[in-house]
């Protein structure tokens, strides 16, 4: 509706002002050109927007136009609207223009139109001196980098204007804007159009009154704004509004009754709010209504009213994330059964928590395009409903079981993305499933029991652009009737049992090919010597196969390049550097050995870099010079041959959350500098090299650091007090902020009907936010690999080094510590009496050193350790006997401490019984007479409080319980495999 209503205006403009007549007569005013040439000057404009301002007639130049018949400039459009250049890049947009705005704009005294949208100017205020560009009717300062209050001065004057855009988008440099004036907008009395999403309008409790006297406006857009909505008004005017966006608002009330009076309302949107009774009878009031979106408001209270039905016009209505508990689907058959049936196209209702069978209702929708209902509980069979019209289907993400009929293309003749990706589907699929969806552009088979087998000599529908068909069974042998696409972009077959080598016409079958996932197969032979000609190829993941031989030439355009868990060899070429656009490179668990090439930084001047895992190979030499830039958040090199001291161009890496060198030849001292450089590392692993000296003691001061291993190395001296300041270890945080977990990589794209491009992005988006980190920590004595679950370890391993002197007292302050291995130093003194503070403990190693005195009887309030080493010290007197160390029965985890006794040792301490337990509740050392009642405390005190901190976070962080049960449900996979 925003670009029909801007569009009409230029035309207005165009007819009245005539500026489509070609160029002025009298050309441009010299007093005009000179103002643009001054505000020019002030400028940066690395994307060449202005490059055309050259010359005498300033009517000609980009942007600009004048009045036909005066030369005055009427128009100036400086919009950063150019498509993306590349959108596999998040966040990349056309390169804005910076600097400063001269006042010379003032100078076009007759400028109607003004757009400086999706540029970046700084954080600088709205110019003031715009509220004197009094004959301005658009204007358009979206996304450009303005902050603070929006000019009272600037609406008061400009009342002249039609359309208004002052909004920001989300994750990006845009405006940081607010109003502190309720009324300051009704004197715009000729509004028609007005779009301040992400405006701040706390500061103005009456915004919405004072938009209810404006008598023409026609477009609202009031999305993530603080905003408040009365429940009620006097009088409402808003008699031509035709789009109404609320979104985003945090409105905990029920629906204003005033809503359902706006009888002309074409567009609501009232999503990612927390309404009550969301869907009242009155919604049969808005006859004109087309498009409805409700998503994403909690829980559907009071369920759907037949008055939906009667909405005749309605073309979209979107329920999606809003719990519907209201019995079975099958009995909304009533609410579609209106004249509805015949006008929706589009019907979104994903994650509701739907169940029941796909009900027969849904055939009577003769008009549907598209339907999504993915992330729901549905079961039974798939449906045989005749839908002549639909072109999207999306059941992914439910529990549907059974076969696929063999008349889809019978069922939906005009159906071009199918996905029912993440069901529990079975059967044998064949060409003939697919016969007559000639149309189809997407589909996806995903995670399902399929056994595909289509022929040889199938053609499959030319225009499929993405095939998603992993953990399906498609091999053994590669499928020969993908050659045939030759429009395919996208082809993701992981863990698609795929064996024996790629066909030769793989690399050449389709020029368009823009992704490639092959992943966790059994492919092996070598890779071509040179892939430059796929110059779209943007994302390619070859990890899990036995490929074998030297590493190819890649395209330019690579971004993503994911090779590790191979077989390749040979040296790493120089080549690699001229990846300028590389967001990903992971050639890690391969045999590749040389030197690691020292060109990074010189071909990367710019790089994007956020990921280089080069670990478990055989490179040897030193790390590269070059390595560093700006954008690198993850290091891996661990697990290799790499020698030589930590080189101090390192401190590049200022944005850093993980490095991993561990299990190499790194020798000399860890720098200090490390800890001043390097303030958003969370995890630092530099174990098994040959490190020497002290441990930095600055190295507290790392606020993020969550996972340190300097364990095997040789370094001396005492463990810094300072570790007792460690954030976040020891505050209560959200540790998926800055590190966020990737369930699965693909795992939302059936949640929207997008095009290709569109698809990219997500994937992209995806990546860039939340790429899975993976590194392997010593924990409860055995090495383990975190991938999903890392940014929930928080561990301090210092083991196997000649460390002296006692352990501070500061770390019993590192409330969430979960893992601390002390082992195999010359520690002394004794173990800290208020060991009991660090709750979430479960793992704790402070074996082999030279520790004495008691064992703290308030360890046995640690209710979730779980592994624990004390052998081989010089500790004396009774082994604590309650809470958890009652499930810890292994005499072998304290011997070497001669002066020990008590369970579960076989020397018993003087006066000792075989009911006796220590009691901590006087902390006297008196000995209980009930020892089932503290073993059933201990132990079932531990289980609850696991259990219930679990559900806990489970319920409060709903990204983490995603997290958990998709690592459970691979967990089984694995299991079933």
């Amino acid at each position: 509706m925003g670009s029909k209503l801007t569009e009409a205006l230029l035309l207005v403009l165009c007819l009245k002002l005539s500026l489509c007549n070609g160029v002025p007569i009298n050309g441009c005013r010299e007093g005009e050109r000179k103002a643009l040439l001054d505000f020019k000057e002030g400028l940066k404009d690395p994307g060449g927007l202005l490059s055309s301002w050259t010359g005498q007639d300033c009517c000609i130049w980009r942007g600009v136009q004048c009045d036909n018949q005066t030369g005055h400039v009427l128009l100036l459009d400086l919009g950063n609207k150019r498509p993306l250049p590349d959108m596999f890049q998040y966040g990349r947009r056309a390169q804005p223009m910076e600097g400063d705005i001269n006042s010379a704009l003032l100078g076009l005294k007759h400028l109607q139109y003004l757009d400086l949208s999706m540029n970046f100017f700084g954080g600088i205020p709205i110019p003031t001196f715009f509220s004197s560009l009094q004959h301005l009717r658009y204007l358009d300062l979206s996304c450009s980098g303005f902050s603070g209050v929006v000019p009272h001065q600037l609406i008061r004057n400009l009342s002249s204007l039609h359309y208004l855009d002052l909004s920001s988008v989300p994750h990006t440099p845009c405006n940081n804007l607010y109003v502190d004036e309720s009324h300051l907008f009704s004197n715009l009395s000729s509004l028609e159009y007005l779009n301040m999403n992400f405006v701040d309008l706390s500061r103005a409790p009456d915004f919405l009154e004072s938009l209810n006297t404006l008598p023409f406006i026609t477009e609202i857009h009031l999305s993530n704004c603080n905003l408040h909505i009365p429940l009620s008004l006097v009088h409402v005017n808003f008699t031509y509004l035709h789009v109404l966006d609320l979104s985003s608002n945090n409105v905990h009330s029920i629906v204003p009754p005033w809503f359902f009076k706006l009888s002309r309302l074409e567009n609501l949107d009232l999503s990612v709010n927390s309404f009550k009774e969301l869907v009242p009878s009155a919604i049969g009031n808005l006859t004109s209504l087309r498009v409805l979106n409700l998503a994403n408001n909690g829980v559907l209270e009071g369920g759907v009213p037949p008055t939906l039905g009667k909405l005749c016009r309605l073309n979209i209505l979107d329920l999606s994330e809003n719990k519907y508990l209201h019995g079975d689907f099958h009995e909304l058959g009533e609410v579609f059964s209106g004249c509805i049936k015949d006008s929706l196209e589009i019907l979104s209702w994903v994650f509701s928590e739907l169940t029941g069978s796909l009900p027969d209702w849904l055939g009577s929708l003769k008009s549907l395009k598209m339907l999504n209902l993915c992330g729901n509980s549905f079961y039974g069979p798939f449906f045989q409903l005749e839908l002549p019209s639909l072109k999207k289907l999306d059941i992914a993400r439910n529990r549907l079981n059974g076969t696929v009929p063999r008349t889809l293309g019978k069922l939906f003749p005009q159906l071009e993305f199918l996905d029912f990706a993440y069901n529990n589907l079975t059967g044998v699929l064949t060409e003939a499933h697919f016969a007559g969806l000639t149309k189809l552009e997407h589909i996806g088979l995903f995670a399902n029991e399929f056994e595909i087998d289509f022929g040889s000599e199938w053609v499959p529908p030319l225009g499929l652009n993405l095939i998603y068909m992993g953990n399906c069974k498609l091999g053994p042998g590669f499928p020969s009737w993908l050659q045939k696409l030759k429009k395919l972009s996208v082809l993701l077959l992981p863990n698609a049992r795929i064996s024996g080598t790629l066909p030769d016409w793989f690399w050449n079958f389709s020029m368009n090919i823009q992704v490639i996932d092959l992943s966790n197969n059994e492919i092996k032979g070598k890779l071509p010597t040179s892939l430059e000609h796929l110059t779209n190829l943007l994302y390619l993941d070859l990890s899990g196969n036995s490929f074998e031989g030297s590493l190819s030439r890649f395209p330019a355009n690579l971004e993503y390049l994911l090779l590790f868990s191979n077989q390749i060899t040979g040296m790493i070429p120089k080549t690699f550097c001229n990846l300028k656009k590389l967001v990903i490179l992971d050639l890690s668990k391969n045999q590749l050995t040389g030197e690691i090439p020292d060109c990074w930084n010189h071909s990367l001047a710019h790089s994007k870099l956020s990921t280089l895992d080069l670990s478990n190979n055989k490179l040897s030499g030193g790390i590269p010079t070059t390595v560093c830039s700006q954008s690198l958040v993850y290091l891996h090199l661990g697990n290799n041959e790499l020698s030589g001291e930590l080189p101090i161009s390192l401190k590049n890496c200022r944005d850093l959350m993980t490095l991993d060198l561990g299990q190499n030849r790194i020798s000399g001292e860890i720098p200090t500098w490390l800890a001043e450089d390097f303030l958003n590392l969370e995890a630092l692993r530099l174990r098994s090299n040959l490190l020497v000296g002290n441990i930095p003691n600055n190295l507290g001061s790392l606020a993020s650091l969550r996972v340190i291993d300097l364990a095997s190395n040789h370094l001396s001296g005492a463990i810094p007090h300072s570790l007792g300041n460690l954030r976040a270890m020891k505050v209560a945080h959200t540790i998926f902020e800055n590190g966020k977990v990737a369930f699965e990589v693909y795992d939302k794209i059936s949640m929207d009907y997008i095009d290709i491009m569109e698809l990219l992005y997500m994937i992209a988006s995806k990546l860039a936010m939340g790429y899975m980190d993976n590194l392997k920590v010593n924990f409860k004595g055995r090495d383990v690999l975190y991938g999903k679950l890392l940014p929930l370890v928080i561990s301090i391993d210092l083991s196997n080094n000649d460390l002296s002197g006692e352990i501070p007292k500061e770390l019993v302050q590192l409330f969430y510590l979960q893992n601390l291995d002390l082992s195999r130093n010359h520690l002394t003194g004794r173990i800290p009496e208020q060991l009991n503070m660090l709750r979430w403990l479960e793992s704790l190693d402070l074996s082999m050193n030279e520790l004495s005195g008691d064992i703290p009887v308030t360890m046995i309030m640690l209710s979730l350790l779980s592994y624990l080493n004390l052998s081989y010290n010089n500790l004396s007197g009774k082994i604590p006997y309650g809470g958890q160390f009652l499930s810890l029965p292994y005499p072998s985890i304290y011997f070497g401490n001669y002066a020990l006794c008590g369970f579960p040792l076989d020397k018993k301490c003087q006066d000792d019984e075989p009911s006796q337990q220590t009691n901590v509740g006087n902390g006297d050392g008196e000995i209980s007479d009930n020892v089932h009642i503290w073993f059933c405390w201990g132990v079932e005190s531990g289980l609850v409080f696991g259990f219930l901190s679990l559900c806990g976070v489970l319920l409060l962080k709903r990204e983490w319980s995603y997290a958990y049960f998709q690592f459970v449900d691979d967990i089984c996979k694995l299991i079933q495999m």
